[in-house]
């Protein structure tokens, strides 16, 4: 959805940036034992991407690894998978 806009709006002069991040420590993600990033720091670190007009912003590491592992396709994505 976000390159359709990003697609869509860009001949507007609007441009799209696109955060990925993994677990935020919010009152949703109580439960979740892995590592959380502060909100605060999201909200800087999206801040800092729009203001250099980045088209993504890569939040923490869990959002960097799966950007990393998706020129690997499913199969690096989910192990698992038979």
């Amino acid at each position: 959805m976000t390159n359709a806009l990003r697609l869509e709006l860009a001949g507007r002069g609007v441009r799209v940036a696109g955060p990925h991040v993994g677990y935020t420590d919010t009152e949703m993600t109580a439960a979740v034992t892995g590592p959380k990033t502060d909100p605060a720091k999201i909200a800087r670190l999206a801040a800092d991407g729009i203001e250099s007009d980045s088209y993504e912003i890569l939040a923490d590491d869990v959002a960097r690894r799966v950007r990393a592992e998706l020129s690997g396709g499913v199969a690096a994505l989910y192990p698992a998978l038979p």
